[in-house]
């Protein structure tokens, strides 16, 4: 069974770097996007009539595909300065509580999101813009980013389990 997880582990954790190079290449774009907007709107005097659209895309792109290996890096936003002051038990405490509660939320998130992307699908749901796009597509991303998040959660959970050899008091 150790073995199993170490391999399960892993692969999440290559999911959520896969999902990082994803939204670094989103970045990318995006940045590209909007300095093409730039120039066309206050340059050219030429605006574009898709760049808010697909910049609205690719941010959302980003910032779900990412949250896997922010999490994984351990980067996400915390209240340090009261956690630093916190014992160690209460910390491992603390951490497990909340990273059950964002496993949760993703489960939510991917429910629901997914049901949104199902029912656009079938609706045959488009942008209301030129660009016409397909709104599963972009629906699809929370669920996805979602699930990369709740699978490395689910490996924190499991490495804070591992790893709980804590000091009986601190």
């Amino acid at each position: 069974m150790k073995k199993f997880w170490v391999v399960f582990a892993n692969f999440i954790d290559r999911l959520s770097q896969l999902g990082a190079i994803i939204a670094e290449i989103a970045l990318i774009a995006l940045l590209l996007l909007v300095f093409h907007e730039v120039i066309a709107r206050y340059i050219l005097n030429k605006p574009t009539l898709y760049s808010v659209e697909l910049s609205e895309y690719l941010l959302i792109l980003v910032a779900f595909m990412a949250a896997g290996w922010v999490l994984q890096k351990d980067n996400h936003v915390r209240m340090q300065s009261i956690t630093g002051l916190m014992p160690v038990r209460m910390k491992f405490w603390v951490t497990m509580f909340t990273s059950i509660f964002v496993l949760f939320f993703c489960i939510i998130l991917v429910w629901q999101g997914g049901k949104s992307s199902l029912v656009a699908f079938r609706g045959g749901y488009h942008s209301s813009s030129l660009l016409n796009v397909p709104l599963w597509i972009p629906y699809a991303i929370i669920p996805l980013g979602s699930l990369l998040l709740g699978l490395q959660i689910t490996v924190r959970i499991g490495r804070l389990i591992q790893d709980s050899s804590l000091p009986a008091s601190k």
